[in-house]
């Protein structure tokens, strides 16, 4: 027992006496101390990545679905029930149509549009209003004349008045002495209907072409007139004279002043005017008279001056008034009878179809209708 005793302490002496020899004890310490320490950073610092596979689709296990039974909905309907009717947005829409074109029935002939018509009662000729007359049209340019048209059969309200051919003529004597003013003439019926011309040319017609032009009765084809009302402007300095001849009633006035008086009868009118043509009296003819002279017109270029002119008719049959004009100093044509062929009065460009309607009654070689180079306006 003491013997094995002594002999694991001799071991642990050679022991001791190795280590003694070799490493010291705080050396191993150190070492394993600083490989624990590599291994924790180690761990730290190097990873593994890892790839990630792939995901496969995988279906879904198939379920059942539950069928549902549907019922068929039952109506009861009375059997003398009806549907309610259906409403109904209604929009009144006007369209616009053309009117009526009734002509009377034209018994003799003569010369001049609707010359020897025979009108009776109801005989209407109604014409649309854009389609333009002899008189004028609808529709305004910006530079023409308006034109109004006024029965002296009629009051102002439209009852009858007492009238003939003599009183009618004192009425328009009247109106041109008290230097145009309109109170004269508004004590008369006056058509609501406006019309705007661009010359103040009617030759030979039936006299109730006037009034038909605004829509009025064609049994009133005498003691009528129409005003013409405007501005007499030109685009450079001109001085100029009208000529115009008229059966019955035809008068100018600029700025109130009367200029041309060429009316008929003239020993009644002109007469009772006090007015004298101070031009050569003149045998060349225009429509059925003797054309008519009128005063000397001076127009500074671009300042616009008060125009008027009246036509009218007295005891019915024919019609006509003419305006033609003169510039001074210019040279005019002849016609075949040597009178000067003078343009007519225009304030714009006379369209093809004025011309068509003026020429279709024009006696030929009165008045140049085609090619009016005298135009007032100011440009």
């Amino acid at each position: 027992m003491m013997k094995k005793q002594w002999s694991i302490n001799s071991n642990n002496k050679s022991g001791g006496s190795q280590g003694g020899k070799g490493m010291p004890s705080g050396l191993v310490i150190s070492l394993l101390i600083h490989a624990g320490a590599f291994f924790l950073a180690g761990l730290l610092i190097v990873f593994t990545v890892k790839v990630k596979a792939d995901s496969k689709f995988v279906a879904p296990v198939p379920q059942e679905r539950p069928v549902m039974k549907l019922k068929i909905p039952k109506v009861r309907i009375q059997k003398n029930s009806q549907p309610k009717p259906s409403s109904r947005i209604v929009a009144n829409v006007q369209n616009r149509a053309m009117p009526e074109i009734m002509l009377p029935d034209l018994n003799g002939t003569g010369e001049g549009l609707l010359d020897g018509v025979s009108v009776g009662a109801g005989e209407v000729i109604d014409l649309p209003d854009f389609i333009p007359t002899i008189f004028g049209g609808g529709g305004s340019s910006g530079n023409d004349l308006k034109v109004s048209y006024y029965n002296l059969n009629l009051k102002r309200d439209g009852s009858p008045a007492t009238m003939d051919p003599d009183a009618y003529k004192i009425e328009i004597m009247d109106f041109l002495k008290s230097g145009w003013n309109k109170s004269i003439l508004d004590k008369f019926y006056r058509s609501p209907k406006t019309l705007y011309a661009t010359t103040v040319m009617i030759p030979l017609v039936v006299s109730a072409v006037g009034p038909e032009a605004f829509g009025e009765d064609l049994n009133y084809g005498y003691c009528w007139c129409a005003l013409y009302e405007g501005k007499l402007v030109y685009k450079d300095d001109i001085t100029f004279r009208f000529w115009g001849a008229a059966d019955d009633v035809m008068a100018v006035a600029v700025d109130g002043e009367l200029v041309l008086q060429a009316s008929y009868p003239t020993d009644v009118i002109a007469r009772t005017s006090e007015w004298t043509s101070h031009a050569p009296i003149s045998t060349d003819y225009l429509g059925n008279l003797y054309r008519v002279g009128g005063d000397w017109i001076t127009l500074k270029a671009g300042q616009p001056r008060e125009f008027k002119a009246i036509v009218g008719e007295c005891p019915g049959g024919q019609f006509h008034a003419q305006l033609l004009v003169e510039v001074q100093g210019e040279e005019y044509p002849r016609n075949k009878k040597g009178a000067k062929l003078f343009p007519v009065f225009a304030t714009e460009p006379l369209s093809w179809a004025l011309q068509d309607t003026i020429m279709m009654n024009l006696v030929e070689g009165d008045a140049n209708v085609t090619n009016v180079t005298t135009i007032f306006r100011d440009y």
